[in-house]
């Protein structure tokens, strides 16, 4: 990864719970090359880089996650997109 990319990608933090509004929330945990995402009634998904070398974008099967600075976007097959903030 280049010096400029590494900049451009801020690393996520090591922790950080993402409130959803009526949807509740979100903790997701940052790992190696993929995060721990624990719903707020307790499900939790283990989901790898997608692709490898990505530092914002996680997904496996049918479910994924996008992190943008303060904002996580959690799709989920059947479900709503949901939109949550830090």
């Amino acid at each position: 990864m280049s010096l400029q990319a590494a900049e451009a990608a801020p690393a996520l933090p090591a922790r950080a719970t993402y409130d959803c509004g009526e949807d509740g929330s979100i903790t997701v945990e940052a790992m190696q090359s993929a995060v721990r995402l624990v719903e707020a009634e307790g499900t939790s998904y283990d989901l790898p880089a997608s692709p490898p070398t990505q530092a914002s974008r996680f997904g496996e099967g049918n479910v994924a996650l996008v992190v943008e600075g303060g904002e996580a976007l959690w799709m989920k097959a059947g479900r709503e997109p949901m939109t949550c903030r830090r």
